[in-house]
């Protein structure tokens, strides 16, 4: 398909680590870009620097360039840039395809992706990788990306003289974080996510397929609001959840992401709502990534940023 570019998306991995000491991680938005820097110890990671947030103006130079001085201000001179596109800007398909030819797996990637890439409406980029595999058949997790987000993020940090070693997608960042999590604790193999942002707020469901369902939340809002709106826009919130569960297994437990760590009533309000029928916990970086961190702002507001960054440290 002549109107498809080729670019990497890199998949849910945890089986390798590379030698990279120091990793960025940026996440940009519309109006913002989140950063966050990493480094790898043999206990786990540091942060040379706090993460970030600065605001963006809509031209791509001027953007860049403003990363760039905030960058120098800190001293960051990345070796190691992983960038993320938004859950809007993405999306994800699971395949199960005979066992051929690469050049025939692509073939027939492209033939059972079509309906996708009429939704994205415009170029769109695409990648996969095999994430697991039966006698004659494998399983592939397909990424597709919009053309016009990655070209924007790539213009931006070009005049943010960065070079981009990786673009990953924004809910992937965070799937790893919690693959990681359970990893260590040997929690059940769904994976569901719910994830703040100031206006893009999101669901992001995994068990061999990536689901990602947007949520009628956001921060700015949510802070305007009095305590019995802040109830109502949470019940609203438990609606959605629900809604949502309705056709798929329900996991055991729900990981609460971004702006939750910034306003504790939603986990509190939600585990009421949804007594034993699942555990609520943070998708909490400090613990997950082993970080020695005691400042007052909650690392979570940057849970993507930090998976991009761990992202850099996987081959």
């Amino acid at each position: 398909m002549k109107f498809l570019k080729s670019i990497k998306f890199p998949i849910i991995n945890l089986r390798f680590f590379s030698k990279t000491q120091y990793s960025l991680g940026i996440q940009i938005n519309k109006e913002s870009a989140k950063i966050a820097y990493l480094e790898s110890t043999s206990k786990g990671f540091k942060l040379p620097i706090v993460p970030f947030q600065i605001n963006l103006p809509e031209n791509e130079e001027e953007a860049g360039n403003i990363i760039k001085e905030e960058l120098e201000k800190r001293n960051i001179k990345p070796t190691k840039v992983v960038s993320g596109l938004s859950s809007s800007s993405v999306l994800f398909k699971t395949l199960k395809l005979p066992k051929v030819s690469k050049e025939e797996l692509i073939d027939a990637i492209e033939y059972n992706i079509k309906e996708e890439l009429n939704t994205l409406k415009g170029l769109a980029s695409y990648d996969f990788d095999i994430i697991g595999e039966e006698k004659d058949f494998f399983e592939i997790l397909v990424v597709i990306g919009k053309m016009k987000d990655i070209e924007r993020i790539n213009t931006i940090l070009k005049y943010a003289s960065i070079k981009t070693n990786i673009i990953d997608a924004d809910p992937l960042a965070l799937i790893n974080m919690a693959l990681l999590y359970q990893e260590k604790t040997e929690k059940e193999e769904n994976i569901c996510i719910v994830h703040f942002e100031e206006k893009e707020s999101y669901l992001t469901f995994y068990h061999k397929n990536v689901i990602i369902q947007s949520l009628n939340f956001s921060k700015e809002n949510y802070e305007q609001l009095s305590p019995d709106d802040k109830e109502i826009a949470v019940e609203n919130l438990i609606n959605e959840i629900n809604y949502f569960f309705l056709t798929i297994h329900e996991p055991e437990n729900i990981y609460l992401s971004g702006y939750a760590f910034k306003f504790p009533e939603i986990k509190e309000y939600m585990q009421l709502k949804f007594g034993r029928r699942f555990n609520l916990e943070y998708l909490d970086p400090v613990e997950i990534l082993n970080i020695d961190y005691n400042g007052s702002t909650p690392l979570g507001i940057y849970n993507v940023p930090l998976g991009l960054a761990y992202r850099g440290f996987l081959e």
